[in-house]
This record gives C-alpha cells, structure tokens and sequence, in this order.
C-alpha cells in the first residue's frame, strides 16, 4: 500500500497537499474497498476500483472540497459505486461477446417501440432517481438476476424485488405524466 501511496502521492495535481492527500487516503481507503467489494464480491477488483478512485482523486485533489468530511465521503463512496458498476458492465460485455451474434427476425409490439423523446426523458429520469433504486435498475438493464443484484448490493431478494418494482413505477408515472 505505500507503494501505491507513492504513486498517487507522484501524480498530485499540487504538491503542496501531500500531508492532506495521505490522510485522505489513509481515512477513506478501507470506506473506497469495502464499498467495491460489497458490489463486486471479489478482492482483487475492489483493489482495482480503490486505485482508480484514488488516481482519479490525487489527480483532481486540489478541486475537491474537502470541508465537510461527510460529503467527501459521500463522494468517496459515490464513485466507487460507479466505478465497480462500470467494471461488472465492461466484464458483462466481454463476456457476452464471446457470444456469436444471431439475427433476430422477431416483430417488436407496438408498446415495446419508445420514441426518441421518450428515451431522452428516461435518460433524464434515471439520473434523478435515488440510488436505492438506481442501482438495482442499473444491474438489471446489465443482465443480472434478482439474486445476483441482492448479492452484489448487501439486500435480500425481497427487497431487490420490491426497490425494481417501486423504480418501475416511478419511471412509468413521470413517463405517463409527461406524455
């Protein structure tokens, strides 16, 4: 780890927060891992997102407000969310590529067909739900069963069940409204 240290230490954007940036890292590194893990269930690509976020942060460590310490960690925890997910949807991908494409010749139902401006409102609703239904939303779209997504977040099935079905709903009562 103090290698690493030294890495992110080495690409600082300034300097002069060396001493700040350490005890950043030293107070949320454990938060940064245990957070990937909890989503991605496996050491060595926790250790992967811990690195990221930390590159990420050393590299823009003079932007971030570092005032209150319960908003950073919210960020903290934030990104590392993202980054884990992006690594299970990039891991996803490449293994449904192996998978030969076969030409699907099945008619689309009419109620199946969204319009452009519906999916720009889907897009822009999405990135104002709560992430207790975000991100169950988000393995879904992804591939992953219920159970996998109640792993993967720390939940029971039930209530992966229930966050799915509560963002379905929100998602199609702004959809109706908005039509």
């Amino acid at each position: 780890m103090i290698a690493l240290l030294a890495l992110y230490l080495s690409v600082l954007d300034d300097r002069s927060f060396e001493e700040e940036f350490t005890e950043v890292y030293n107070t949320y590194k454990r938060l940064v891992y245990h957070t990937a893990y909890k989503i991605m269930d496996d050491s060595y690509l926790a250790e992967d997102v811990l690195q990221e976020v930390f590159l990420y942060v050393a590299k823009n460590f003079s932007k971030i407000h570092r005032e209150n310490c319960h908003e950073l960690a919210a960020d903290l925890v934030s990104c590392s969310r993202s980054r884990a997910y992006d690594q299970l949807r990039k891991r996803r991908e490449e293994s449904l590529e192996e998978i030969p494409d076969i030409e699907d010749n099945a008619p689309v139902p009419d109620d199946a067909i969204i319009s452009v401006d519906n999916i720009e409102r889907l897009t822009e609703l999405i990135g104002q739900m709560k992430p207790k239904y975000l991100d169950p939303l988000r393995l879904l779209a992804m591939g992953y069963t219920n159970r996998e997504i109640a792993k993967s977040l720390g939940l029971t099935d039930e209530v992966v069940r229930t966050r799915l079905f509560r963002g379905r709903k929100l998602l199609w009562k702004e959809l109706s409204n908005h039509e």
